[in-house]
């Protein structure tokens, strides 16, 4: 029997995997985010947290306690046909170290299998750390939990430090630490991200030149994108952030129909939950937020992962809102070099909030949702950068649900305000219509708007055209109703800045998705 044929070609595939490999070593961290593809987690499995470590002794104890069963290698090949390229691996391991942060062996063991079973099946497997830093537990508590987060890391980094470049390290996630309520501890969240880079790149093997990804403030896009916020310093340069991507909250996390207090560090307010999305405003602040995220880390080479996208599917949301948002995120991540997303699903609908895939009989929840994710990994998407705008001119017509229009200044320039109003009330003093910005020293301030300058147009309703040069505006410009509110509706809102600039054309957008969907 002649075996040449064989042995020619087991070495030509030796030859493209190690060519690969090489590739990936070599690789920048932007190229190798988006050869990551999209993204799956394996939620409530190994990061339940429902149960202590008193009521929980075996690891099938917590990988079951949120209702889903024991993981098996079937369900990451399962993933895998459905177009993701990449499976983050969320542990909460404090069922299972002591106070000193030694890890169980058995929980160890079961935690590296599922990582094989990832491996083999040549996908990106994130492992990080998850619940620990929840509120209350054992790594929120700040400088207190240094040590035991360092020894935590040194035995997960000399576990795996013979695994490929496949496999990147988490540093934490969702952690809050805070001096108060109203101040991030950006000090003690940087102490703690060195750490985690010094000790993984000090344990060798491939440990020395993987991707590590450092957890945001709180996984918080604002609390990220603050000059405040320390990238750690890396010898390899090989750093990604996690940021949980849930804009806007009313849609993606709040679980309630019913409006709630709130406060900020500025004023209370009320939030309100909405079931639907998709409108104008919604998606020029989806766009807002990733040129935002490109300005602040890829233009510097620092690639972003949204290392949770979802929307609560048990809460009265409009499927075809929950469609289009997870569209358009992965849409828009896929197309930015340097940005990956992925889904966060709980899978099991009895303890799950968010769930889209049934691990356990291999079906999806929505098969539009499944399908548009399997488009999505091929490239099949409506690409967002098709309608990208250059000019100098910013608009908006959809109210928030307060009736006010809001603009995003980012570091832009305005000259001149301009907005539509119908008013349907002869004395103009019986109504208030007013400016909210915020001035260079980060104080929220308001200024009224004299009615009487309006200019009336053929259909009844007021043009404003204000004169902005030298003001003081920043961050963002709202238009508001103050008073007379049943007599005021604000149809048209638009800024014009200094210089021209890049803006997403919504309405064009929209056409093509509705032809689409």
């Amino acid at each position: 029997m002649n075996y040449l044929p064989l042995i020619l070609i087991i070495t030509f595939i030796f030859s493209l995997l190690l060519n690969y490999l090489e590739f990936i070593s070599k690789a920048s961290s932007i190229q190798i985010v988006n050869n990551m593809g999209i993204g799956y987690n394996l939620g409530n499995l190994f990061d339940c947290n429902n149960k202590t470590s008193e009521e929980i002794k075996e690891p099938d104890e917590q990988i079951t306690s949120c209702g889903n069963e024991v993981l098996t290698k079937d369900v990451i090949n399962n993933i895998k046909k459905y177009g993701f390229k990449t499976i983050r691996f969320p542990v909460t391991w404090m069922n299972f170290i002591n106070d000193s942060g030694n890890i169980d062996i058995n929980w160890m063991s079961r935690v590296k299998e599922v990582v094989n079973w990832i491996l083999k099946s040549n996908l990106y497997c994130i492992l990080n750390i998850h619940h620990d830093g929840l509120s209350g537990n054992w790594l929120s508590k700040g400088v207190n939990s240094y040590k035991k987060y360092i020894n935590l890391w040194a035995q997960i980094a000399e576990e795996f430090k013979n695994y490929d470049e496949f496999l990147i390290f988490e540093s934490m996630n969702k952690v809050d630490f805070r001096l108060d309520k109203d101040k991030y501890d950006y000090s003690t969240l940087f102490e703690f991200s060195q750490g985690f880079v010094n000790i993984i790149r000090n344990s060798g093997g491939y440990n020395k030149n993987k991707l590590l990804i450092i957890s945001g403030p709180n996984s918080d896009k604002d609390l990220t994108c603050s000059q405040e916020f320390k990238i750690p310093n890396d010898p390899s340069n090989k750093i990604a952030i996690s940021i949980h991507y849930d804009k806007p909250p009313q849609f993606a996390v709040d679980p309630d129909d019913k409006p709630s207090p709130m406060t900020d560090e500025n004023h209370e307010f009320m939030f309100t939950s909405t079931k639907s999305w998709g409108m104008e405003i919604e998606y020029k602040n989806l766009f807002n937020d990733f040129e935002l995220i490109k300005d602040f880390y890829i233009n510097k080479g620092i690639p972003v992962i949204f290392s949770e996208v979802g929307v609560l599917t048990e809460q009265k949301k409009e499927i075809e809102s929950i469609r289009e948002y997870l569209y358009a995120i992965f849409s828009f991540s896929s197309a930015y070099n340097g940005i990956m997303s992925c889904l966060w699903d709980t899978s099991n609908k009895t303890f799950g909030d968010m769930n889209y895939y049934d691990r356990k009989n291999d079906i999806w929840y929505d098969e539009k949702i499944r399908d548009n994710f399997k488009l999505i990994s091929k490239g099949k998407y409506i690409n967002p950068f098709d309608f990208y705008l250059y000019n100098n001119i910013e608009n908006i017509s959809d109210a928030d649900p307060d009736g006010n229009l809001n603009i995003n200044l980012g570091n832009k320039k305005i000259t001149k305000i301009i907005f539509n109003a119908k008013i349907t009330k002869n004395s103009f003093s019986e109504i208030g219509i007013g400016i909210k910005s915020v001035d260079k020293n980060g104080f929220i301030f308001e200024e009224e708007i004299d009615t009487k300058i309006g200019q009336k147009l053929y259909d009844g309703s007021y043009i404003f055209n204000i004169d902005a040069k030298g003001k003081d505006y920043n961050e963002y410009i709202q238009v508001q109703r103050w008073y007379g509110l049943e007599y005021i509706k604000l149809n048209y809102f638009a800024l014009e800045f200094e210089e021209n600039f890049i803006s997403f054309d919504y309405y064009a957008y929209k056409l093509v998705f509705n032809n689409n969907k």
